[in-house]
C-alpha cells in the first residue's frame, strides 16, 4: 500500500469517526453525577431492565430516573408540570405527538448533532424530528405495521403464501371471506371497511393514504398543510383512492364484501381464527400469541400498491425530546445521546421485542423470520405530523362512517377531512 493509500484512508477513518461519535456511548467528562429524569409511555418494567444493563448502570457520570406515564394522559400531565416547574428533563414522545408539543421542547441545534450525521444514523422516518433550526427529537424506538395472517386458513384455500399487492385480496376474498345463510359474516380475509372494531383504523387509513401518493400533510413553505385532498396532478386525489379502498369491504353489495361493526374487534377477530389476515404493529406479536397460543399464524411485509414503485408501511415512532422545562439541558442531551447510542439501541431492542430506529443496527441481517420481516419494515416506515392525533382519529372516522352509510361521497368525505385537518393545523 502506498503512503498516499495510507494517508486517504486515515482521513477518511476520521471522517466516519467523527460521524460515528455523535450518537456513541456518551462518557461524561466531569466526575459529578448529574440525575436526569424521563417519562414516557413504555412499561416502567422495561425501562428499568434497560436501565439496569451495565452500559448504562457503571456509568457513574449520571443518574437516570424513568416516570412511566400513561400514554391517554401523558401530554395533559406533561403540560401542567411546565406550568407548575416540575417538568422531566427528557420526555419520550411519538411522532403523532410531536407537533403538537413542539413549544413545550427545547430544540437541538445542528451545531451540536449535525443534520447529516442525524439521517445517516436514523431510519427515514425519524426526519419527521427535524426543523429547519435543529432536532425536536432524537429516535429512540420504532413499532412497524406488518401483515400478520392465519397459516391454516390459507393453507386450507390452496393459498401457497400471503398477499404481497393488494390487489390479490380480490381473489383471496372469494375464497376467505364466508357469509351464513342469512348473509351475516362469519369468516373474514382482512378487517377492512370500518373504524369502530378496527382499533387500528386510523394507522390503516393512513397506510393507504402514503401507498396511494399523498403525505397527508406536508410543508408549503414553512407552513405545515394538509395534502388529504391534493390530486397531485393526478385525475382523481390518492386520497381519494384511498378511502375508497378502505371502505368497499364494509359494503354488503360487493362480492368481496368481509366486514361490517357488528363484528368483534379486529384483533380478536383474527386470535380467535376467524379472519386469515390483520393488519397490526410488531409490538403486538406477543399480545396475539397470549391471546391464542394454539393459532398457527405468521407474518409478513404488509401489502404494498403494483403501481406505485415504493415499497411503504405505517410506522410508530419513539423520540427523546428535551423539555423546556429542563434545569440541566446539556445532561439532558448527553443522556438521550446516549439512550439512542448503538449499544444500547441494540438492548432496547432486544427488551421491547421492537427493531430498533438506527441503520447500523438494521443492516445486521436477522436469522429470525419475524424479525427479519420487523427489521424490514422498520426501513420501510413512515409517518405524518399529527397536529392532534386524538382529533384527527375523529375526522378519520368520520370520514369513514359518512362513506360506509351513505350520507357523503368520498369526494365530499375527503374535501371535509382535508379542511378539518387544515384548520386544526392553523
Amino acid at each position: 500500500m502506498s503512503k498516499f493509500q495510507i494517508i486517504l484512508i486515515a482521513v477518511f477513518g476520521v471522517f466516519i469517526l467523527a460521524g460515528v461519535a455523535t450518537f456513541s456511548l456518551y462518557r461524561g467528562g466531569s466526575a459529578n453525577n448529574v440525575s436526569v429524569t424521563v417519562w414516557g409511555d413504555i412499561p416502567s418494567y422495561d425501562f428499568n431492565l434497560l436501565l439496569s444493563k451495565p452500559i448504562i448502570s457503571q456509568d457513574k457520570t449520571m443518574t437516570i430516573n424513568y416516570v412511566e406515564k400513561s400514554e391517554d394522559t401523558i401530554e395533559t400531565e406533561f403540560t401542567e408540570s411546565l406550568a407548575e416547574g416540575t417538568s422531566p428533563d427528557l420526555i419520550i414522545l411519538t411522532n403523532d405527538k410531536l407537533w403538537k408539543n413542539k413549544s413545550k421542547l427545547t430544540i437541538i441545534p445542528y451545531a451540536s448533532v449535525s443534520e447529516r450525521d442525524f439521517k445517516a444514523t436514523f431510519i427515514e422516518e425519524g426526519e419527521l424530528f427535524l426543523d429547519q433550526n435543529g432536532i425536536y427529537a432524537l429516535p429512540f424506538s420504532i413499532d412497524p405495521m406488518v401483515l400478520y395472517y392465519n397459516r391454516d386458513l390459507l393453507s386450507g384455500a390452496g393459498q401457497a403464501r400471503p398477499m404481497q399487492y393488494w390487489d390479490e385480496i380480490y381473489a383471496s376474498a372469494a375464497n376467505l371471506s364466508k357469509r351464513d345463510a342469512a348473509g351475516n359474516v362469519v369468516s373474514s380475509v382482512i378487517a377492512l371497511g370500518e373504524a369502530r372494531n378496527i382499533p387500528n383504523f386510523k394507522d390503516v387509513l393512513s397506510l393507504l393514504l402514503f401507498q396511494a401518493g399523498t403525505p397527508i400533510t406536508s410543508f408549503v413553505g414553512t407552513e405545515l398543510r394538509s395534502q388529504i385532498s391534493n390530486k397531485f396532478n393526478l385525475s382523481i386525489s390518492p386520497g381519494e383512492t384511498a378511502l375508497d379502498f378502505f371502505t368497499q369491504f364494509s359494503n354488503p353489495t360487493k362480492v368481496y364484501y368481509s366486514w361490517n361493526r357488528s363484528l368483534i374487534d379486529a384483533q380478536t377477530h383474527f386470535t380467535s381464527g376467524d379472519s386469515a389476515y390483520y393488519l397490526g404493529f410488531a409490538s403486538e406479536l406477543r399480545v396475539l400469541k397470549n391471546k391464542n397460543p394454539t393459532l398457527n399464524f405468521a407474518v409478513s411485509l404488509v401489502p404494498q400498491s403494483r403501481v406505485s414503485g415504493k415499497t411503504i408501511t405505517f410506522g410508530r415512532l419513539r423520540g427523546l425530546a428535551i423539555s423546556r422545562g429542563s434545569k440541566n439541558p446539556d445532561a439532558a442531551l448527553a443522556t438521550a445521546t446516549k439512550l439512542v447510542s448503538k449499544d444500547v439501541s441494540s438492548a432496547l431492542s432486544e427488551i421491547l421485542a421492537l427493531p430498533p430506529a438506527r441503520r447500523d443496527l438494521l443492516s445486521i441481517k436477522q436469522t429470525d423470520d419475524v424479525l427479519s420481516v420487523f427489521y424490514n419494515a422498520a426501513l420501510q416506515s413512515k409517518g405524518w405530523l399529527d397536529p392532534d392525533a386524538t382529533i384527527t382519529g375523529s375526522i378519520f372516522r368520520e370520514a369513514i362512517e359518512s362513506v360506509t352509510s351513505g350520507r357523503a361521497r368520498t369526494v365530499e368525505a375527503v374535501s371535509k377531512a382535508n379542511r378539518e385537518v387544515d384548520a386544526l393545523i392553523k
